[in-house]
């Protein structure tokens, strides 16, 4: 059997073990008959799907027909079934990843990228130039909320584990079968725990979420990479000293730091997220340094150890064990939390380490001490830095009421935006206090500063690096950006953080240049920037973006704002650090972080950028530590490549020409159809889930802002209800207008063809909404159609979307030259068609629920019995999806 036949018949097999004993489980739990009810089902779902025009009709009739005890099995069935076959199908991915290593042959890898920029010419100087440039920080959101409660995420890292451990030993019959039990105890305890929360996640929640996958995987993968690239570059350029590498590659979190539109997040509530980070990041050094004080039984009689290691223990008669006593020591100060920052754990941990190296220890410094060291000097006792966000819109009120509180200013919010720079400029410059020692203003102002007195506040308890970044959404003005300077200044910090403009919409994003420029010609702002090392940061918002003009539009301002920032920037000498605040979903801003990295304008990766892992993407990229490593190695692949050897195809004038008229067409038919079109709004709340998500206790943040209307729906809801439905509209209504408005004209399609083979951006932009054309369903999507009451109104929007998708698809397939979408990626093909006869169920029963809780009132007894069963559906619709939003 060759290799991929090999690879492909474990993956089967693996999908068969689970799938038995999931089997298993069912029929133990309930009785013989549910699992052929299952069976049923499935099979009128995969019917459906090779084309029995009946089959659709007889699933609605069947789920119609079972009270909601049997539908519960259903949902469980299948919502198990899809978290099983995810865990075999990231082992196969494993597998796969792990014979092309042995082969030599791994693409996006941190090897590929060093062999590739030394056969350009780098050299070893060139090198540590580069590394001494490079910043990759990805940063953990708390939204979209991840729909799995972290009980069963724990559950499911356990059978990965065992999966993993049944493909590479090779077991004996009684070690298969204890593994096998071992099994069927992990899918017999998921079967029985509840999905979803009881209540909604509270911040807290959302931080020990996150503190999970930062303890449990990201330290010791990162750790992982840096002795990747280590001996990359020992192998490729010999002979020189990689011991100690700049710190490229960092983490920082959104969570307990967010309150854009979260009442929740308090300036208490941020001050306990940072004691959790601190404490989390106390327990994995305390239990390595229990370890190594095991371990380390060098005696005195054996070796020397330094005379400063000696001096450090205050004793006057040393023990034999010297390096032992030492590490009980530095447990002993850690235990009891005296050390106050990173920097001085590690001083003591060095101590150990330059001790070993000269008395003869080198392999034992190299190995378990040295990775943590290594983990202390990335991670410190704060763990990650919490990004400070806020709604800029907040801010100018605030001082409104200061300004005429102290006679500065009557009425701030009515002058003209060059009043406001002029005025809050003299501000910045003036020495005096702006705000009292007890602020007696409204509550929201006392919140504002409140909050900036808790920056200042984290900073002498737990160091500068705790909080180093402040983000104002929203930000429509220079005045925005200087408001943040002088609540920095008024609190002693503008020198301690980064002020950064978070541009969001369409428009804003086309501003966000001339934006930027006036605040470098301010004295004031450039005074900071002096101070930050003549670094802007700036976030660009993907989200709101593709909800106020569509996928084409959205992505075409950001490319555009990109370009024109980084030219911005180098004309004043200013280093450019772009944060992308990329979602999980293709709507938002999401799809393979490399491409996204590799695509953008050559200009705009300067050597550092921030991206943001959401949602249930952090729990898909770090539930396994191969698949997070593999992730970290294709980011840290594209990030050398974009510095180092950048792209040399030059964007065409016509490319760029295309781009606008397919960016103008692709908005102006979004925008009139989601915005113009008077019952769109109607259609989407009852042809969707929107309604019963808000009720989803997954986040702790509100889905819609305090305005009202359609603008104040957040973008993750929008996507989420679409994914749910399997319409995904949001990532590509539009596109097949634009596409073939253009294709239209002549040689249209043919430079749309030649941007697709030779343009990374046009590319990566085709092949992501290609994704979403395929996962989408239109004959799903009619189900969820039929929940409408108008029929005129559901008929005539229906048909908009199905004729959309058609036209989408149509013309993708002309650009890329396939016969059928995703032809070029067959495992990806081969995934959706494998998830499809399982999906469909979920649903069809979800569609069931919806039409008979939408008859009932709130009060009817048996409401919330069937809201549960609709919020259980979403778990496993997403779970079958791979995405929320």
């Amino acid at each position: 059997m060759d290799v991929s036949n090999h690879l492909a018949s474990a993956l089967s097999a693996d999908i068969k073990l689970l799938g038995n004993l999931l089997g298993t489980i069912i029929r133990e739990q309930h009785e013989p008959s549910a699992l052929d009810l299952v069976e049923r089902v499935r099979a009128s779902a995969k019917g459906r799907r090779q084309g029995d025009s009946q089959a659709a009709a007889d699933l609605v009739d069947l789920i119609g027909n079972l009270d909601l005890a049997s539908k519960l099995i259903l949902i469980k069935a299948f919502g198990n079934y899809f978290q099983l076959i995810n865990i075999a199908e990231d082992q196969q991915r494993v597998r796969v990843l792990r014979q092309r290593e042995t082969e030599g042959i791994l693409s996006e890898s941190i090897d590929e990228a060093i062999k590739t920029l030394h056969e350009h010419g780098v050299s070893a100087a060139e090198m540590r130039s580069l590394l001494n440039r490079l910043s990759v920080r990805l940063v953990l959101t708390a939204h979209p909320s991840e729909a799995k409660r972290k009980e069963v995420l724990v559950k499911l890292r356990r059978i990965a584990q065992m999966m993993a451990q049944r493909d590479r030993e090779t077991l004996l019959p009684r070690e298969q079968h204890i593994l096998e039990a071992n099994l069927v105890e992990q899918i017999e305890q998921l079967w029985q725990t509840r999905p979803t929360r009881a209540s909604r996640a509270t911040v807290a929640d959302e931080v020990d979420f996150s503190v999970y996958f930062i303890t449990s995987t990201v330290m010791q993968v990162v750790v992982d990479i840096y002795d990747n690239l280590r001996a990359c570059l020992e192998q490729t350029y010999p002979g020189e000293d990689w011991s100690e590498l700049p710190p490229f590659l960092h983490y920082a979190s959104w969570i307990g730091g967010d309150r854009d539109g979260n009442p929740y997040v308090t300036p208490e509530v941020t001050l306990e997220t940072l004691e959790t980070l601190r404490e989390a990041a106390r327990r994995v050094y305390l239990s390595e340094i229990a370890d190594l004080r095991e371990y380390l039984t060098q005696s005195t009689d054996e070796v020397g150890v330094s005379s400063t290691l000696l001096e450090s223990l205050h004793e006057s008669e040393p023990p034999d064990e010297v390096y032992r006593e030492k590490m009980s020591q530095i447990w002993n100060r850690l235990d009891a939390d005296m050390y106050r920052t990173g920097e001085d754990l590690l001083a003591d941990l060095q101590l150990v380490a330059d001790s070993l190296r000269q008395h003869k220890g080198c392999h034992t410094a190299e190995g378990a001490l040295r990775r943590l060291i290594q983990k202390v000097h990335l991670f410190g006792l704060h763990l990650v830095p919490l990004d400070i966000r806020d709604d800029a819109r907040l801010h100018a009120p605030a001082l409104d009421e200061v300004f005429r509180k102290y006679g500065r200013c009557e009425s701030f919010l009515s002058l003209s935006e060059e009043d406001r720079q002029t005025l809050l400029t003299q501000e910045i410059n003036n020495p005096r206090p702006l705000f009292p020692i007890e602020p007696s203003f409204s509550e929201a102002t006392n919140r504002v500063i409140a909050t900036w007195r808790m920056i200042a506040q984290a900073h002498q308890r737990y160091g500068l690096a705790a909080i180093d970044t402040f983000i104002a959404s929203m930000s429509q003005a220079p005045s925005d950006i200087l408001t943040l300077l002088l609540l920095a200044k008024e609190v002693g910090i503008q020198n301690h953080v980064d002020l950064v403009p978070l541009f969001e919409t369409v428009d804003d994003l086309q501003a966000a240049p001339a934006i930027m420029e006036t605040l470098f010609q301010n004295a004031a702002y450039l005074e900071h920037l002096e101070n930050r090392g003549r670094r802007q940061q700036i976030m660009l918002g993907y989200s709101d973006s593709g909800k106020d003009g569509g996928y084409l539009a959205s992505n075409w301002s950001l490319y555009t704002a990109q370009r024109e920032l980084a030219h911005l920037c180098d004309s004043y000498d200013i280093a450019l650090e772009l944060f992308h605040g990329r979602g999980g979903s293709i709507g938002r801003g999401g799809g393979p972080t490399n491409q996204a990295i590799l695509s953008q304008p050559r200009s705009a990766m300067q050597g550092r950028i921030k991206i943001t892992e959401q949602g249930e993407v952090i729990a898909y990229r770090y539930s396994n530590p191969d698949i997070a490593r593999r992730h970290l190695n294709q980011i840290m692949h594209a990030a050398l490549i974009a510095v180092g050897a950048p792209s040399e195809t030059e964007v065409q004038p016509e490319w760029r020409e295309a781009m606008d008229r397919l960016a103008e067409v692709g908005r102006q038919t979004f925008r009139n159809f989601v915005y113009e079109t008077p019952e769109f709004m109607t259609y989407w709340q009852q042809a969707t889930p929107i309604h019963e998500l808000a009720q989803m206790p997954i986040g702790s943040r509100p889905a819609k802002r305090e305005q009202s209307g359609f603008t104040a729906i957040r973008a993750i809801p929008w996507i989420f209800s679409w994914m749910q439905s399997r319409a995904l509209l949001p990532s590509w209504y539009g596109v097949g207008t634009a596409f073939e408005t253009f294709a239209q004209q002549a040689s249209g399609l043919a430079t749309l063809q030649t941007m697709f083979q030779e343009w990374p951006f046009f590319r990566a932009l085709v092949q992501n909404v290609e994704l979403d054309l395929a996962k989408a369903d239109m004959g799903i999507a009619q189900q969820y159609a039929s929940l409408v009451t108008d029929t005129t109104m559901r008929d005539t929007i229906f048909d908009q979307i199905q004729t959309e998708h058609t036209r989408a698809c149509r013309m993708v397939c002309k650009i890329t030259g396939e016969d059928a979408l995703l032809s070029h990626t067959p495992v990806i093909q081969r995934s959706i068609e494998r998830r499809n006869p399982y999906v469909d169920p979920l649903n069809f029963i979800q569609v069931a629920l919806l039409r008979e809780l939408r008859q009932l009132p709130q009060d009817n007894p048996g409401y919330e019995s069937i809201l549960d069963a609709v919020l259980s559906t979403v778990n496993g619709i997403a779970a079958g999806m791979k995405n929320t939003g």
